[in-house]
């Protein structure tokens, strides 16, 4: 595992640009860690038990060997049809940390999994089984999505930020939460980095409040919950490969993730986090597959 290049922030950013109105986030300090996400599908039995899995994305063969040890002990609440158990079949994206416990060593855990459609074959497949949309956002013209904060341009710093919104049902956006955030290859003090995080997400949500979902059969009054990843990346090109995508160890300043004021304890709902998701990804809904104990995801492979 190599750890990528890092950067260092502009000290001006932490005199002048961060400190115009940008508050540290809310959320508090962020840390370092090493992410990869790993696609692939996976099969349940009446019991719950793993009957079957796959993953798609190509990995190197110790990363393969964790997660051949790992994934069959995982145990589900078994998914019910017309009151029994039945064998059900789920897209899955399994995301990986890394952590620093030594010079040159890590501790790999799989830091979440998600059991959704979120590449572009998965949810084509199933808007195909399902035969309609609930909540997809509209391609947004150039001009709707966030402008790169200067400061953080001009330092070359890059992140990401996860929104959760609520969407009307005419397709507009009631309300819009920064759930958490990440700067990529950056190294520095955590008051700086934190301030960062503060202004990548403040711009973020600035955006996507004049954002337009397309949202089909919504009755009115209805609100559809989504979460949406807002990725600033400098000098990429349309056809680029991910530098950050799947199967690629991703060096992130990572703040904790906190829990919208509208949000309710709901055993269905998907657990999200900005570690997730890459570019251009989108969630929404909830999901049957839950895991009887989640605490076997957060064990040292």
């Amino acid at each position: 595992m190599r750890l990528l290049q890092a950067g260092v922030l502009a000290l001006w950013l932490a005199c002048a640009g961060a400190q115009a109105g940008t508050a540290p986030a809310e959320q508090g300090s962020g840390e370092s860690v090493l992410t990869m996400r790993v696609d692939g599908e996976l099969t349940i039995g009446t019991q719950g038990e793993v009957e079957a899995y796959a993953l798609r994305t190509e990995l190197t063969p110790d990363i393969q060997k964790m997660l051949d040890k790992a994934i069959p002990k995982w145990a589900f609440v078994p998914i019910e049809q017309d009151g029994k158990p039945v064998r059900a079949k789920t897209p899955m994206r399994i995301t990986l940390v890394a952590r620093e416990i030594g010079e040159q060593k890590y501790e790999v855990k799989i830091d979440n999994v998600i059991f959704a459609p979120l590449t572009k074959e998965d949810r084509e497949a199933a808007e195909r089984a399902a035969g309609k949309a609930v909540a997809r956002l509209n391609s947004l013209q150039s001009h709707l999505y966030p402008k790169y904060p200067y400061e953080l341009f001009a330092a070359g710093v890059e992140g990401i930020a996860l929104l959760r919104l609520r969407v009307n049902s005419d397709g507009s956006v009631a309300d819009v939460f920064a759930e958490q955030s990440s700067l990529y290859n950056v190294k520095g003090s955590p008051r700086v980095l934190d301030k960062a995080r503060a202004l990548l997400e403040k711009n973020a949500m600035g955006a996507a409040r004049k954002w337009t979902f397309s949202v089909e059969n919504s009755s009115p009054g209805q609100k559809h919950m989504v979460r949406v990843p807002v990725e600033y990346v400098i000098n990429k090109k349309p056809d680029e490969v991910e530098r950050y995508g799947v199967g690629v160890w991703r060096y992130e300043y990572r703040g904790p993730r906190l829990d919208p004021p509208w949000s309710k304890a709901d055993d269905m709902e998907l657990a999200v986090g900005v570690s997730d998701l890459n570019s251009g990804e989108m969630v929404s809904g909830n999901t049957p597959f839950r895991l009887r104990d989640r605490s076997v995801l957060n064990q040292a492979l």
